[in-house]
């Protein structure tokens, strides 16, 4: 199973295997920030102009969960989640998305402290 989570933000998963990843915010001292009465939301799609969402996470449908005090922000996929993604070819062995996490504070202030790419493995076994 890869699960990776690079120092630029990007990350590395298996198509149809469970892709759980613990993600650190850090305030700009470097200690963790407080995430408490935030919101969390994250999306993946094929390009930044796609209009199709690959993957749709929150925490109201659980595929986020914060922790406040750490500072941390964990991301669970299962395999049904990234199953049904289609490929570009099917010839591809990789499929190059991109994503972006956004937090939103109880006042309503947005920021984007992860994005980058979210590269899926293709499988074999289905």
């Amino acid at each position: 199973m890869t699960i990776s989570i690079d120092t630029s933000g990007n990350m590395t998963c298996d198509q149809g295997s469970t892709f759980p990843v613990v993600m650190q915010i850090n305030d700009t001292n470097g200690n963790p920030f407080n995430l408490t009465g935030y919101d969390a939301r994250m999306q993946v799609r094929k390009t930044y102009g796609d209009t199709a969402v690959q993957i749709n996470a929150t925490l109201s449908n659980g595929k986020l969960v914060l922790n406040p005090s750490a500072g941390t922000v964990t991301l669970t996929l299962l395999p049904s989640d990234t199953s049904s993604i289609r490929f570009n070819s099917k010839d591809d062995e990789t499929l190059e998305c991109v994503y972006d996490v956004e937090l939103q504070s109880a006042s309503g202030f947005v920021f984007k402290p992860l994005a980058g790419t979210f590269t899926i493995n293709r499988e074999v076994t289905r």
